[in-house]
C-alpha cells in the first residue's frame, strides 16, 4: 500500500506548468516526433489509433483512444499512423480530418511539462524514460475518460479561455501518469518504491510532517521501527541516498517553494525547515542547491 500522504506532499512541490502546443485530428500518412526539445512531453490519444516507436524496441506499441504517453526526460520517440516505421522512407503528409473519413482519423493532444528544477525532484527521478497510461483496462480509466472528454470539448469548441483551461487540465495528466506508473509497474527504487515500503515510508512520513525536527539517523530508525544499521541500508537502497541527505534535500525543496511564494521572510523560512539562523540556512541552501536563497527567490518557473 502506497503512503498517499507523502506522495501528495511530494507532488504538491513539483511546481510545474503544462502547455498544449498541438491538437488536431489526422488521417493519411503522418508522424509526430517532439524529441530534441529538451522538455518533458506528453501525447494524449483523444480518438482513433496509432503506433508508438521507440529506438530501443523492435516492435511498435499500439495506441488507442484514451492512451496517454509521457516522456519525463525528452526521450527519442515517434508516433505514426503505421505499425512498421522507417524514418528514412516514411513520408509525412497528414490530411486534416475535414478532408477524410472521420471514423479513420486519429485525434491527438500534445503538450509540454515544464518543471522547476526537475533534476532535484524525487518524483521525476523515479519515473522511467517512457510512461504509458492505457485508457482502457486501467483502474483510473473512468476518471481519465472524464478528463479526456473535457480536453476534447475544449479543443473542439473554440471558446474564450480554452487555451488556459487546456493547460490546467494537462497538469492533471501528469498526476495520472504518476499514479498509473505506481499501480502498474511496482517501482523497485526511488521515492515511489520507498512509499510502498512499510518501514521506510514511516520515516518519510515523519520527515515530511516535521521537517524542522532535529532529525538523526537514530531518530528516523525509531520512527521506522527498526534498528539504525538496517534502516540506513534499506533507506539508501531504495532512495539512492543516505537518510540525512534526503532530509536536507527535502528541507530545501520546501524552502525553495516558500521562497518563490514570497510571503515569508528569510528567517521564517529558515525556522520552518529547521534552522535557527539565516546564516546557517543560507549556507545549507547554497551547499545543497548550488544557488543562494536570494537567487532562488528571483527565479520564476
Amino acid at each position: 500500500m502506497i503512503n498517499a500522504d507523502v506522495l501528495s506532499s511530494v507532488l504538491r512541490l513539483l511546481r510545474f506548468k503544462a502547455s498544449v502546443f498541438f491538437h488536431a485530428s489526422y488521417c493519411g500518412s503522418w508522424v509526430i516526433d517532439t524529441s530534441g526539445s529538451g522538455r518533458s512531453t506528453f501525447h494524449l490519444i483523444a480518438g482513433g489509433n496509432c503506433f508508438l516507436h521507440l529506438p530501443d524496441q523492435e516492435k511498435s506499441i499500439p495506441l488507442h483512444t484514451g492512451d496517454l504517453i509521457v516522456f519525463p526526460r525528452d526521450s527519442k520517440h515517434s508516433i505514426t499512423d503505421v505499425e512498421i516505421y522507417n524514418e528514412d522512407e516514411h513520408v509525412s503528409n497528414p490530411i486534416e480530418v475535414d478532408s477524410c473519413d472521420i471514423d479513420g482519423a486519429t485525434a491527438l493532444i500534445c503538450g509540454y511539462f515544464d518543471f522547476d528544477d526537475p533534476g532535484r525532484n524525487p518524483v521525476i527521478n523515479a519515473l522511467p524514460d517512457t510512461v504509458i497510461v492505457k485508457g482502457s483496462g486501467n483502474v483510473i480509466e473512468p476518471r481519465l475518460q472524464i478528463l479526456i472528454d473535457l480536453m476534447k470539448s475544449e479543443t473542439d469548441n473554440s471558446v474564450t479561455g480554452s487555451d488556459v483551461v487546456l493547460d490546467k487540465l494537462s497538469e492533471i495528466l501528469f498526476i495520472y501518469a504518476v499514479r498509473s506508473h505506481i499501480n502498474d509497474s511496482a517501482p523497485q527504487s526511488g521515492i515511489l518504491a520507498a512509499l510502498t515500503d512499510t518501514q521506510v515510508s514511516r520515516a518519510l512520513t515523519a520527515i515530511h510532517d516535521n521537517p524542522a525536527e532535529a532529525w538523526t539517523v537514530e531518530k528516523l530508525a525509531m520512527e521506522a521501527g527498526i534498528s539504525r544499521a538496517p534502516f540506513s541500508a534499506r533507506f539508501s537502497e531504495l532512495l539512492g541516498k543516505p537518510p540525512m541527505t534526503y532530509v536536507g534535500e527535502w528541507r530545501m525543496q520546501l524552502a525553495n517553494a516558500e521562497l518563490k511564494e514570497g510571503k515569508k521572510s528569510m528567517l521564517e523560512i529558515a525556522e520552518l525547515v529547521g534552522y535557527s539562523s539565516e546564516v546557517a540556512f543560507r549556507k545549507a541552501f547554497k551547499q545543497i542547491t548550488g544557488i543562494t536563497p536570494g537567487a532562488a527567490r528571483n527565479t520564476l518557473l
